[in-house]
């Protein structure tokens, strides 16, 4: 499995992404010109980072299929105090469901649409999470 973005992302975008990867244990794939064919031929399962306007949002492919496509419409970034968490930590059940089979998530019980997880240097991300019904 891969992570990417879309092909001209945000600073915020792209460094979301990569500790993203960082946390899921998978590589981070510069886009650049490569189109989502040249994408699946790497890996025929990405997470594409992307902007909505003013929100992020997530697509899971699998084989070039849309898993799932997973708006973030509140995210923020803090500096984190102690040690690091091991994977990401989701609290919405559906949420675990689509994303537990392609990497390491682990289910809370605090509820509420959240994911948190820890990049690199020092980063904590929190995110809330909604499924996008199309």
């Amino acid at each position: 499995m891969i992570v990417t973005t879309s092909r001209k992302p945000v600073p915020e975008l792209r460094s979301l992404a990569k500790d993203f990867a960082f946390a899921a244990g998978c590589p981070y794939i510069l886009r650049g010109r490569m189109g989502l064919p040249e994408i699946d031929s790497i890996d025929p399962v990405s997470f594409i980072f992307s902007s909505r306007g003013k929100e992020f949002s997530l697509r899971v492919v699998d084989h070039g299929r849309t898993v799932t496509d997973i708006r973030i419409p509140v995210w923020r970034m803090e500096e984190r105090s102690g040690g690091r968490l091991p994977g990401i930590l989701i609290d919405d059940p559906s949420l675990y469901e689509r994303l537990a089979p392609y990497i390491p998530v682990k289910l809370s019980e605090t509820g509420g649409g959240g994911c948190i997880f820890d990049g690199t240097r020092k980063r904590r991300y929190l995110l809330r999470l909604m499924i996008h019904e199309a």
